[in-house]
């Protein structure tokens, strides 16, 4: 038989029993939060969260860069956003709820360095589309000079020189 017949429960102890596991659970909980370094897990979630928004805006940045995007004030806006996350570091523990205003201005700062680095990127690819296509376009007409003047450039030196010295007299000396 699986079920023992002779043990006797209390009902007066086991509440009693089960106050103590709840008040034991309650100080446990109160001590892990309160008592440990983990009281600040949250702001350390949301800085490294900061910080991977930050990195994700260099990121932008640096491609919009490669993609030759004028990126100055990106650059600029994103060392603000690093300066505060540094500066929510140092007050996490004595300033909390200035740590996280800093915080909140820094992933504000990034995200907005993010979506405006792909607008930055795409007037870089179109000014260097525009650069190409105006490279192109000045040796084409370069050539076509050249071609001109090599096929038409006897006949335009003999009109130029003509055109010169048509009122000069050649007179025989001697």
């Amino acid at each position: 038989m699986l079920f023992n017949r002779n043990v006797h429960i209390d009902p007066e102890n086991s509440g009693h029993s089960r106050l103590k596991i709840a008040v034991f659970a309650v100080v446990l909980i109160l001590f892990l939060v309160v008592g440990s370094p983990g009281v600040y897990a949250s702001s350390q979630t949301t800085l490294s969260g900061v910080s991977s928004a930050v990195q994700s805006a260099f990121v932008a940045v640096q491609t919009a860069g490669k993609d030759g995007g004028n990126v100055t004030s990106l650059v600029s806006q994103l060392n603000d956003a690093l300066a505060l996350v540094q500066k929510a570091s140092a007050e996490n523990s004595t300033k909390p709820a200035q740590a996280s205003a800093d915080l909140k201005s820094a992933l504000t700062i990034a995200q907005g360095v993010q979506s405006a680095a792909a607008t930055v990127a795409q007037q870089g690819t179109s000014a260097r589309q525009l650069q190409v296509e105006l490279s192109i376009g000045s040796a084409l007409v370069i050539v076509g000079i050249a071609v001109a003047l090599y096929v038409y450039g006897e006949r335009i030196y003999r009109r130029l020189w003509l055109r010169t010295y048509r009122s000069h007299v050649v007179r025989k000396v001697g």
